[in-house]
C-alpha cells in the first residue's frame, strides 16, 4: 500500500495543490488519526473540484465534479456523464431533486437513489461526503488502514473500499487527492437494475472552505 502511495504520488498532476511526499512518519498513527477526525469532522461548508471516472463491467463515463456543501444541502454538479450534458444534482433535508440537460426535473428520497433512478448509476453519495475527507461516515460500521502519517489508506464501509491513493495540500490540511472506490458484492442496493460491479475513480482539483 505505501508503495502504490507513493507511485500515486509521483504520477499525480493536480493543478491548485501540493502533494504531500516527504517527510519523517509520526510515532503514532492511531493519535495522528484521531486528531485528524476531529478537525476534519467539523468541515461541514465545502466545494469540492474534480473528474470523476465511472467503469461497470459493461461501459463506463467521465465527468468533471463540482460538489457544493453547506452543512446538509448539497449542490453536485456533472458534466458530460453518458454523453447527456450537465446534470445538476440537489438534496436537503427535505429530499434530492435532479435537473438533466433537457430541463427534465425529478425527485426522490435522496440523492443517491435519485441518481440511480436517472442514470443507472449506483454511486454512493452519502458515504463519499464523508470518505471524499479521509473520515468514515457516521453511523455504520467501518474497517480503516492507515498510512504511516496517520491518515487512511483503504476504508471498507456500506459495502465499498476506499483506497486513498494520494494526499495533497488544501489550505493547509493534508486531504485527499486521489481515490479508487469500488463496490464489493455485499453492497446495498438502490435500484434493482445498478450495476452489481463499479469501480469510481475520483481525482480532487481543488478545495474550497466556508462560504
Amino acid at each position: 500500500m505505501i508503495a502504490r502511495l507513493a507511485a500515486a504520488a509521483a504520477l499525480a498532476l493536480l493543478a491548485g495543490c501540493a502533494t504531500v511526499t516527504d517527510r519523517p512518519p509520526v510515532s503514532d498513527v492511531n493519535a495522528a488519526f484521531r486528531a485528524r477526525q476531529a478537525d476534519l469532522a467539523a468541515l461541514n461548508r465545502w466545494d469540492l473540484h474534480g473528474r470523476v471516472a465511472l467503469r461497470s463491467e459493461s461501459e463506463g463515463w467521465n465527468a468533471s465534479l463540482v460538489w457544493w456543501r453547506r452543512s446538509d444541502r448539497h449542490r453536485i454538479d456533472l458534466a458530460g456523464p453518458l454523453g447527456s450534458g450537465r446534470v445538476r444534482l440537489k438534496q436537503d433535508a427535505d429530499g434530492a431533486e435532479l435537473h438533466d440537460s433537457e430541463q427534465n426535473v425529478l425527485h426522490d428520497s435522496s440523492a443517491e437513489a435519485l441518481l440511480a433512478r436517472a442514470t443507472g448509476w449506483q454511486l454512493p453519495v452519502n458515504g463519499l461526503n464523508y470518505w471524499v475527507l479521509g473520515l468514515p461516515a457516521p453511523g455504520s460500521p467501518n474497517s480503516v488502514a492507515l498510512d504511516p502519517w496517520g491518515r487512511p489508506a483503504t476504508l471498507e464501509q456500506q459495502g465499498w473500499q476506499v483506497e486513498y491513493l494520494d494526499y495533497a495540500k488544501f489550505s493547509g490540511r493534508e486531504l485527499p487527492s486521489r481515490l479508487f472506490l469500488k463496490r464489493r458484492s455485499d453492497a446495498p442496493a438502490v435500484a434493482p437494475d445498478a450495476p452489481a460491479t463499479l469501480e469510481v475513480r475520483l481525482v480532487i482539483e481543488r478545495w474550497v472552505f466556508g462560504d
